[in-house]
């Protein structure tokens, strides 16, 4: 019975220590921002070691010997629970007093060196020590002050993440530091951390005495984290640059990869570069870097000019041939390989003789020396372009021209002695610029000499003898007779030039369209004639001009287009022919066509709302009489209603629009009583207080748009005819240059008397 008893006791004692182990308080997390040690189990001094914080990450990655033979003699087996003066249960505790005796500076300093690479290791450490001795620094007094206020800006470099050393190559992940042969690895996880503190083994039990290596052991240690600055960052693995860049030292003289490959070396320095600075690296350590940024071009960078159609199988093949691997430098600054041509390579290979055909026609022509320029024009030793490259790259006279015809003899091998001695003469008799201008001159002052004739031997004629009926045939017809005459003296020209000898080659119908564009001097002829008080005859002469200027103006449209056209498409309007040789005067040549172009969609737009406001005037029934009925030539109600358009546009851009609508008569009423001096009307306010305004006819202003869009497009004519006789004096040469000139005067002479019957 009593034997029962004690064995009761002795369980129960043993089940109470069970029951008072379970019961005991655990390790509890610390908040957020609260790095200091949970409160341990403390039992007079005597904790259990599982209650410890584990290891700091330094000191795991270093020889821990030290270390643990500190922990270890303060520790002890020691009886947790007596029945009376019996032990019933030992355990191995650590002291705690001990500990903080025991890790002094000196322990300390052993593995400080180590730790205090990374800002972020030291503060772990810091947090350890300060947990266990209640000690304010480590080694001497001050070293933890710049642990008291930690933020993001204590890593001075920054931090990049482990990944990235997939970007360096072997040579450099697998060499030693310089000064003291510690491996790359390695210096990298003396700087690593990670986003949060995370345990690396048994985070429950992190160190236990082992009987049989009488010594405490870590079973868990805990890395660095970087909300130790109280901020948080993508979960990851990282390191501390400036770590990194002060422990791992390359050899400036020897580097890792200078016995590699140049890509190998590229990669090496572009990493080296990227975390810790040019100043890590030699000073010349950018040449030779084998990169896309010029020496090598990304394949999918690669660009061809046109004429590639036309480039020999040889030259395209160059790029497979100079194929290499290179390093694209990222936003970051490390390599990301690419597959790319030798800039040096290819152009060793190729020079502007290396393609011909379309390579050297024109445009195809300038972007083939402007391509080729470009991509080797830098590389040194490379001479591959002719010495006048710059004349390639820009269009010649010839090419500035729209058309590929000329008007020259011909140097045809296979002519005959008699027709080269013709040849010759032609040549020699090729007019100068100046003649070809001066001719164009002649034939509009001859123009207006034959009208200036015509009105001189008809002005004594009185105005209701030569008031005819103004039948729109009699205009329509001797406009088509005129044009008739003046395109029948276009074509005889043609023909002579053709049947010259050498000049057998010129197209006849397309050298016919082109002398329509000629300048001919209607506009001044038109304007005179609607100004003097002629009657209807002269009306009749003014429409046949025009409609006949308007059908050779339909005509030379073909060429004016084409010249436009072909400025648009070679970017002529775009300052490409400042630096060209004749540029000046091709510039003249497509300034002309394109103010033709622009004068005349403003003259039909003119015309459509002429038209509009005839028609509306037409529903209105507010028409004019017909010539018949009019008790005035209609020349003289022309040139009224022109002198009162240009006064009433006068009076609006000055302000003075007080008008009233009086019609002529009273109008003209009120001009005689001025001049008898009578100074008063009928009515409330004065007469001379009032100023009439006279209506303007629609056909007037069809009339007045007509003189100035015809003045207008003589202008442009002259500008595209001066710059193309500038541009094309080779290109340009008539025969006989005397013999043409005679027939357009006699056809300008003989046009104008058509239209003055």
């Amino acid at each position: 019975m009593i034997l029962s008893s004690i064995c009761f006791l002795l369980f129960l004692a043993g089940a109470n220590g069970r029951l008072a182990g379970a019961l005991r308080t655990e390790r509890s997390e610390p908040n957020e921002g609260d790095h200091t040690l949970a409160p341990l189990n403390n039992r007079n001094g005597w904790v259990n070691p599982e209650d410890l914080p584990p290891m700091p990450q330094c000191i795991a990655q270093q020889d821990q010997s030290v270390w643990l033979r500190t922990m270890t003699e303060c520790t002890e087996r020691r009886c947790t629970n007596h029945f009376g003066i019996i032990c019933t249960h030992h355990q191995w505790l650590t002291q705690l007093s001990c500990l903080s005796t025991k890790f002094s500076p000196d322990v300390i300093r052993v593995y400080y060196p180590y730790c205090d690479r990374s800002i972020l290791a030291k503060a772990q450490l810091y947090q350890w020590v300060g947990g266990i001795t209640g000690r304010m620094w480590l080694v001497d007094l001050g070293d933890t002050n710049e642990l008291q206020d930690l933020s993001p800006e204590s890593l001075v470099k920054g931090y990049a993440a482990l990944g990235v050393i997939d970007k360096a190559p072997a040579c450099l992940t697998g060499s030693v530091s310089a000064p003291s042969r510690e491996p790359f690895q390695h210096v990298m996880a003396s700087c690593g951390f990670t986003s949060t503190i995370q345990h690396t083994g048994n985070a429950a039990r992190p160190w236990e005495y082992n009987d049989h290596l009488r010594s405490m052991v870590a079973l868990d240690s805990d890395t660095v984290g970087y909300d130790l600055v109280q901020q948080h960052i993508i979960d990851g693995n990282y390191f501390d640059k400036k770590c990194f860049c002060s422990s791992f030292i390359i050899n400036l003289q020897n580097e890792p990869c200078s016995e590699s490959a140049a890509l190998d070396l590229t990669k090496e320095r572009l990493w080296i570069n990227a975390v810790c600075g040019s100043a890590s690296l030699p000073e010349n350590w950018t040449d030779d870097l084998k990169t896309t940024q010029f020496a090598y071009i990304p394949v999918e960078a690669w660009h061809w000019p046109r004429c590639v159609v036309d480039m020999p199988k040889q030259v395209i093949g160059l790029t497979d041939q100079c194929a290499t691997d290179a390093c694209e430098v990222d936003s970051n600054g490390y390599c990301n390989v690419k597959r790319a041509v030798d800039r040096t390579c290819f152009c060793n290979n190729i020079s502007y003789d290396s393609c011909g055909g379309l390579c050297h026609v024109f445009e195809n022509r300038i972007d083939y020396v402007e391509w080729l320029h470009g991509l080797c024009g830098s590389v040194q030793g490379w001479h591959g372009l002719p010495d006048n490259w710059r004349g390639l790259a820009l269009p010649s006279p010839t090419e500035m021209i729209p058309w590929k015809w000329t008007v020259q003899p011909s140097n045809d091998s296979d002519i005959s002695n008699g027709r080269r001695s013709g040849l010759l003469d032609a040549q020699e008799g090729c007019p100068s610029t100046e003649w070809k201008l001066g001719s164009i001159a002649l034939v509009n002052i001859a123009t207006i000499v034959a009208v200036m004739l015509v009105l001189t031997r008809r002005k004594d004629q009185t105005t209701l003898g030569d008031r005819r009926n103004f039948q729109p045939r009699s205009w329509f017809s001797k406009g088509v007779l005129v044009a008739a005459v003046q395109l029948l003296a276009i074509g005889l020209n043609s023909l002579v030039v053709q049947h010259t000898p050498g000049y057998e080659d010129v197209p006849v119908i397309q050298l016919m369209l082109l002398w329509c564009s000629l300048p001919r001097l209607i506009w001044p002829i038109i304007l005179l004639l609607g100004l003097q008080p002629l009657g209807a005859r002269d009306v009749s002469m003014a429409a046949s001009l025009l409609f006949a200027e308007t059908i050779l103006q339909a005509l030379s449209s073909c060429y004016i287009l084409v010249t436009v056209n072909y400025g648009r498409e070679h970017d002529f309007y775009y300052g490409r022919l400042t630096i060209a040789a004749r540029g000046s005067q091709a510039t003249v040549i497509y300034a002309g066509a394109l103010m033709w172009l622009v004068v005349v969609g403003l003259a039909l737009i003119q015309l459509m709302r002429a038209l509009r406001r005839i028609n509306r005037h037409a529903k209105s029934g507010d028409l004019r009489p017909s010539y018949s009925e009019r008790p005035q030539p209609t020349t003289v109600k022309i040139a009224e209603d022109l002198t009162a358009l240009l006064q009433e546009r006068w009076a609006k851009m000055t302000g003075d629009v007080q008008w009233l609508d009086t019609p002529r008569e009273s109008e003209a009423a009120l001009l005689a009583s001025k001049g008898r001096g009578h100074g008063g009307a009928y009515g409330t306010f004065p007469a001379h207080g009032q100023r009439p305004r006279t209506k303007v006819s629609p056909e007037a202003l069809l009339y007045t748009g007509a003189v100035m869009f015809m003045s207008l497009l003589w202008v442009a004519q002259w500008l595209f005819w001066a710059g193309f006789i500038g541009l094309s004096s080779e290109q340009f040469c008539p025969p006989r240059p005397g013999s043409l000139t005679a027939v357009w005067v006699v056809s300008s002479l003989v046009s104008t008397y058509i239209g003055s019957l």
